[in-house]
């Protein structure tokens, strides 16, 4: 959050000295007015200037809103990354001071957390902010807060100036019940506001590791290719492949986020914008502009894909979403190879996410197998289920071997005396009882990725 806020941002820094100028000269006429230190009511102030402009800076005015809010279990690597760290230093001073003036650590404390969490809410449902909702950073503003709390006690208690012995205790019955209303009433107003409005999700990096310099290097060099020049990876984790398979590098941007097979490099997915409902009444895309706004994100990140005459455009987003998806896919000697690219278009025509994977037709036998034959096996693996379509693709097994397969998806009949028509059709289109059995096309064993088995029937 702070870290991408304060590069490459010069209004930012014009926004702080801005918001600072207007805040520290009332500041100092209230501070001779009421007996205290002017100085630290302008400190005060100038820091609660600072925490404003850095966290509440819009740095892509056309970012949707995110929604969503991340929940870090590894909280511990969070508060020590470079990101926890700025967090706390942002936090510590404006604590630090309004304890000086108020002599209230606890009460201070309080209304820090809680604006700490009002600004993450206001990140994720603003737009234009480009930030993301993170409890971590709300954690690290919190103990910031803390430990300005902390220092500004121990100041008070040992500074010696004029009136310091009559000033009042540091410790009160009133301190915790203030303290106690300030929390309950914040945690109460940004539950109301954040629970029916935003995605809770946890990101379990305790499966992940931390990059390293050429993995960081990697991650930044690719959030520069699709976000543009000024993104940054804020958050890069990676995990390690097992059974032969590549590692996995997550990248998080202010935006977005990528994820990278390593040590290869291949961009495998990537979350560009959110999909949020089109406004009523726009008009609906054409599939040939959707196509060509896809073909055109595709030829410049991935132009390995084939020609776009071979893709499909469907729909994509939900009923209150004109976004939709264009898939390229490769057929050879009609068995579909694994090469794949889809690439969900919004309807602005901006790209909203994507999914690939560059991977070469592999040398295949002919099929034995019929799709007659497939089907019958099918059919008779499961009795009483329709079979809806077969496909003939390219499937590897466990060992990394390629073998052609019948792919044949089948649909479970209405149950004996359960009610028939539509409703069945609708439980049948909604997933539910559809299931689907692949047959190697050569031998016509069911395969089961690990290993191939005689098939059922």
């Amino acid at each position: 959050m702070i870290e991408a806020a304060l590069s490459d941002h010069l209004s930012l820094l014009l926004l702080f000295a801005a918001l600072a100028l207007l805040a520290g000269g009332p500041a100092w006429w209230l501070g001779r007015r009421y007996a205290v230190s002017p100085s630290v009511a302008v400190a005060a102030t100038t820091s609660g200037a600072l925490a404003l402009a850095a966290t509440l800076y819009r740095l892509q005015p056309q970012a949707p809103a995110s929604r969503v809010c991340t929940v870090q279990r590894d909280l511990l690597g969070s508060l020590l990354a470079p990101q926890g760290l700025l967090n706390i230093a942002l936090f510590l001073p404006l604590a630090f001071f309004p304890t000086l003036l108020t002599r209230r650590p606890l009460p201070v404390f309080a209304a820090c957390t809680v604006l700490s969490g009002a600004i993450e809410v206001t990140q994720a449902l603003t737009p234009g902010m480009g930030r993301a909702c993170d409890a971590g950073d709300l954690a690290a503003n919190a103990l910031g807060a803390l430990a300005g709390c902390a220092a500004g006690y121990a100041w008070c208690r040992t500074a010696s100036r004029p009136g310091a012995d009559g000033a009042r205790p540091l410790r009160r019955r009133a301190d915790i019940r203030l303290t106690s209303v300030i929390a309950a009433a914040g945690a109460g107003v940004l539950a109301a506001v954040a629970l029916p409005t935003l995605l809770i999700t946890v990101s379990d990096v305790s499966d992940g590791h931390r990059a390293d310099p050429e993995q960081t290097k990697a991650a930044a060099a690719v959030a520069r290719e699709f976000f543009g020049d000024a993104a940054t990876a804020e958050n890069v984790q990676y995990t390690p492949g097992s059974h032969g398979q590549p590692g996995r590098l997550e990248i998080a941007t202010r935006s977005g986020s990528l994820v990278l097979d390593w040590p290869s490099r291949e961009v495998r997915s990537g979350r560009l914008a959110a999909v949020e409902p089109d406004r009523p009444g726009a008009p609906a895309l054409a599939d040939g502009v959707v196509r060509e706004a896809a073909s055109a994100f595709a030829r410049i990140h991935f132009p390995w894909a084939p020609p776009a005459d071979t893709t499909q455009v469907t729909a994509a987003g939900g009923p209150d979403s004109q976004a939709k998806l264009v898939s390229w896919r490769l057929r050879v000697d009609g068995v579909l190879m694994p090469m794949r690219l889809d690439v969900i278009v919004g309807g602005d025509q901006r790209i909203l996410a994507f999914s690939a994977a560059d991977i070469a037709a592999p040398r295949l036998p002919k099929p034995v197998v019929t799709k007659e034959e497939a089907q019958r096996k099918a059919a008779a693996a499961h009795p009483g289920a329709e079979v809806t379509s077969s496909e003939l693709i390219a499937k590897q097994d466990a060992q990394g071997a390629w073998h052609v397969c019948w792919i044949t998806s089948l649909a479970s009949a209405a149950p004996a005396g359960g009610p028939a028509g539509p409703a069945a059709g609708a439980r049948a289109e909604s997933g539910a009882g559809m299931r689907a059995v692949t047959l190697d096309a050569v031998t016509g064993l069911s395969f089961r990725g690990a290993d191939l088995a005689p098939a059922s029937g």
